[in-house]
């Protein structure tokens, strides 16, 4: 890196620019990325093989998006699970008994550096009132994982990153089957 700066901060992100040399051309070029701590999302399942989801308004598609619950990893979280069990309490007033890691995705390499990780959430129930930020508005839904897979292809889901969780989940469906109710993947 040549030279590096803040362009611009908001309080969820910031806009770095890098002076960057090419390492096949040698020639010297600037970058933009976007600075922004590391996300996750959480797939709760509850004891009857249902997914805990979430519908609220997303300013930015400026459509009510069904997904799962997830959010920003806070400053001073260093374990992102800490932050996964923090947004599923927060936004559902769930807590699960066993949590499974399914790993992370990069949201776009292009011009972010940050993470998002993926975590399971076995047998979620209902533990206290939801505890919203100022200005989220978030109806919790109960939804089979069986329609899980309907939903993706129908565009019902569309949040990539809800998307790029329920793939990895599906990726790791034979090894997690034993963790859920009986014929919770049906339909995967």
């Amino acid at each position: 890196m040549l030279r590096s700066r803040v362009v611009y901060r908001t309080p969820i992100f910031g806009v770095r620019a890098e002076d960057l040399r090419s390492p096949a051309t040698g020639h010297r070029h600037t970058f933009y990325f976007l600075d922004a701590p590391d996300w996750i999302n959480v797939i709760p399942i509850d004891e009857r093989g249902r997914v805990v989801m979430i519908r609220q308004h997303r300013y930015g598609s400026r459509l009510l998006e069904l997904e799962i619950p997830g959010g920003a990893v806070n400053p001073g979280e260093r374990d992102p699970l800490n932050a996964a069990k923090r947004e599923l309490l927060e936004e559902t007033g769930y807590a699960a008994r066993r949590w499974v890691r399914l790993g992370f995705v990069h949201p776009n390499p292009a011009f972010h550096r940050n993470k998002c990780h993926v975590f399971l959430a076995v047998g979620a129930r209902r533990v206290a009132k939801q505890n919203l930020d100022h200005g989220e508005e978030i109806e919790v839904a109960s939804v089979a994982l069986s329609s899980i897979p309907r939903l993706l292809s129908s565009g019902r889901i569309a949040h990539a990153l809800i998307v790029a969780a329920f793939h990895r989940l599906h990726g790791r469906r034979k090894r997690l089957k034993h963790l859920l109710p009986r014929n919770a993947f049906r339909g995967w």
